[in-house]
């Protein structure tokens, strides 16, 4: 047997998005870190559509961001298209989103990994990952190179005993070219962790030169794009354009002519596909009354190499999805580049994990992204970051990094997935969130800043950045609830938006609580000497046309926050809580929840449960 190359606080097995945030942070805080990739050239390499954001996975972009992460500096660096989605509602629900270069997003992902000084990047398989006497965890690699870590945060992303479909063939493998991770799969199972199947699937990939995009519905990138990060000054790229085009009963008809020869409707896919995008062929199935659904054609590369067909997704037959996309508008004589396929995978039931991401039976053991049974490049990012913070953390002794549900979506994703058994991969909506109003894509540094600090994940030139803007912001808020505008100054402003003139003079905080009034005119107009970035701006505004939703929630939230305060031990012996139900006591006991907060979600557990629980924890 070889001897350990080397010993670690934290490892990561993964190059993705998870695994991306999660040696970063690691590294961040200071302990000694490496990253375990089967191929360096790998990392962030993006599966799907090479997209970051959208609504509720922008907000998520967001937070990581405030967090100290690097997904939203990535995203601005290489994108080549900007959106803000959902602008026709409040900014509560708007969604940040980005086109991104695919092979520049990957590159420059490795490129800022290499940059962090003392971050150690390895590239090769893990077989097996045993616990030594001394309660650090030996690595063994496929070729037999052995490491020794503190911690271990397990990315796999859709790797783990993965096989792909395209109609009757079947390969093994995550993503095309790449080898399946059967033996981490197998060593998992071995330590004790609940494993289940699921399944995700890609659609096929265009040639530009054989589409007709005069017959497709050009989508450009905003006029004023939106940067995802306020931590640089890198010049936001929103030069490349979109299309959408639609499918029709011609394409439908052929879809299901494939049926008899789909691995998903003839069960040779056992895993459960996502409820919130499914297939193409999934699609026919569920919604048989529709004539067509819309599909988004987007550039997978600046120079518009490759075109990813947005809503395509399928493992019908290769040569059914070439005859059914040639009926659709601007692709009837579309070459495939690579044709759409479906990947079935081993993920651990997150059940097993607390908010923290580490496992609740094997300390030291954290999971992170799709492994978790996650859809989503943001979803998976925003899991690792939080997994690297706690494992970095618990190297050196310190309390662990838990967000709540009223702090942050990644909170909110975090408790939902720790504490709900889903059958199927999880995706952030906007609706999972009960204190939405709070958690916008333009207060993530007011929210998480300050937190994100104290652990070490911002450093004295984003504090600074900060504490300047929050000073500014500040400053405004007061002088806007304090200063009065005459009718005269103020009706020819509300008359250009179609808001009703006023009669005497108003607060000028009122002015901008008006629906249609545009904010950033506002300020322009009133205060041009005001230092504020434009998400400042939509902050402010957000804080006042939100003010009477805010006073209403405030006390639930610090109600939840409370119960949220009061720590629980994992160790807790609930059979001594004779008070409690025994269903109940048992409950807790699997659940091993870490705040009287997190018991009061666990299913089954009743009010009069956290009273007594609280009560007991009191005396």
């Amino acid at each position: 047997m070889s001897a350990i190359l080397d010993v670690f606080d934290v490892v990561v097995i993964g190059g993705g998005h998870a695994g991306i945030e999660a040696s970063h942070a690691a590294w961040k805080i200071g302990v000694k870190t490496a990253m375990l990739t089967m191929d360096l050239n790998a990392i962030g390499r993006m599966s799907c559509n090479p997209a970051v954001g959208g609504v509720s996975k922008g907000q998520i972009v967001r937070d990581i961001d405030a967090l100290g992460g690097l997904m939203g500096i990535l995203t601005d660096k290489a994108g080549i298209q900007f959106r803000m989605l959902n602008q026709s509602k409040g900014p509560a629900v708007w969604g940040p989103r980005a086109q991104c270069d695919l092979k520049q997003y990957s590159l420059i992902a490795r490129e800022t990994l290499e940059n962090c000084r003392g971050l150690h990047l390895i590239q090769g398989e893990l077989a097996a990952f045993n616990r030594l006497p001394n309660g650090n965890f030996e690595l063994t690699l496929l070729n037999g190179d052995r490491y020794e870590t503190k911690t271990l945060v397990i990315t796999s992303g859709t790797f783990l005993a993965s096989k792909m479909f395209t109609g009757l063939a079947t390969s093994i493998g995550g993503r095309v070219g790449e080898p399946s991770a059967d033996a981490l799969s197998k060593s998992i199972a071995e330590n004790g962790l609940r494993l289940r199947r699921l399944k995700t699937g890609t659609p096929s990939r265009i040639d530009p030169s054989s589409i007709d995009f005069n017959e497709c519905e050009e989508q450009p990138g905003d006029k004023d794009p939106w940067p995802m990060s306020d931590r640089h000054n890198h010049p936001i790229d929103n030069g490349n354009c979109c299309w959408i085009t639609r499918t029709n009963l011609k394409t439908h008809d052929i879809l299901r002519s494939g049926f008899k020869d789909s691995p998903m409707f003839t069960g040779r896919i056992q895993g459960k596909g996502p409820r919130y995008c499914p297939s193409i062929e999934d699609k026919i199935n569920r919604f048989g009354d529709k004539d067509g659904h819309q599909l988004f054609m987007e550039p997978e590369t600046k120079d518009v190499s490759r075109i990813y067909l947005n809503g395509f997704s399928s493992s019908l037959p290769a040569d059914i999805q070439l005859a059914a996309l040639h009926t659709i508008p601007g692709l009837s004589h579309a070459k495939v580049m690579q044709i759409g396929y479906a990947v079935e995978y081993d993920s651990i039931d997150a059940t097993q994990l607390y908010p923290t991401f580490e496992c609740k039976e094997i300390s030291g053991l954290y999971f992170a992204g799709q492994v978790c049974g996650t859809s989503g490049y943001e979803e998976a990012a925003g899991q690792g970051i939080v997994a690297g913070i706690n494992a970095a953390l618990k190297t050196q002794n310190a309390e662990p990094f838990i967000l709540g549900r009223s702090e942050s979506y990644i909170g909110v994703m975090a408790d939902d997935l720790s504490h709900f058994l889903l059958d199927e991969p999880y995706r952030m909506f906007t609706s999972r969130a009960e204190y939405r109003l709070f958690l916008r894509s333009d207060n993530a540094d007011s929210r998480l800043k300050e937190r994100a600090r104290k652990i070490g994940m911002i450093d004295d030139a984003d504090y600074l950045a900060w504490t300047n803007r929050k000073t500014e912001m500040e400053r405004v808020q007061k002088f806007l609830a304090e200063t009065t505008i005459t009718a005269s100054e103020i009706n020819p402003f509300l008359e250009t938006f179609g808001e009703a003139p006023v009669h005497e003079s108003v607060r000028m905080n009122t002015v901008l609580r008006r629906p249609k009034v545009d904010p950033e005119e506002f300020f322009r107009k009133f205060l041009p000497e005001a230092k504020l970035i434009r998400r400042d701006i939509w902050n402010l505004y957000a804080e006042e046309a939100y003010a009477g939703f805010f006073a209403r929630q405030a006390k639930e939230i610090e109600h939840e926050k409370k119960m949220d305060r009061i720590k629980l031990s994992p160790d807790t012996d609930y059979s001594q809580i004779t008070a409690l139900s025994i269903e109940s006591r048992q409950r807790l006991a699997k659940a091993k929840p870490l705040t009287v907060g997190s018991a009061s979600r666990i299913p089954g557990i009743r009010p009069s449960d956290i009273m007594v629980l609280t009560h007991w924890v009191s005396k």
